[in-house]
């Protein structure tokens, strides 16, 4: 692959670069665990709370859902951060695509 050296690919790339090192170093990886954990909570919570047959079992499915509800909020700021970082990554990228397809004829 021969890539075209132009300030449209060299931004790209610096872009995607700064949207990696924002997954890792603004935790946008550790939020979307995060969720995914509260999801299955609140999903468990509430088959727990379809299926149960007493008090006890619907109180606890019950705060277990409350439970994955406030984690969602808590991690909230991380899923943003995901969510730029992502976005970043993504500009970069279609800035890489389009310094790869007007080469050198800008350049004069």
């Amino acid at each position: 692959m021969n890539l075209k050296w132009n300030i449209q690919t060299i931004g790209g790339f610096v872009l995607m670069a700064i949207g990696i090192i924002g997954l890792i170093s603004w935790g946008g990886i550790s939020g979307l665990f995060g969720y995914m954990f509260a999801l299955a909570m609140i999903a468990f919570g509430y088959w727990l709370w379809r299926t149960s047959d007493t008090t006890l079992k619907r109180i606890c499915s019950g705060l277990v859902m409350l439970a994955g509800a406030a984690l969602i909020i808590f991690w909230l700021p991380k899923f943003i951060s995901l969510i730029l970082a992502g976005a970043i990554i993504y500009f970069g990228w279609i800035l890489v695509r389009i310094g790869q397809s007007q080469g050198y004829r800008n350049w004069k």
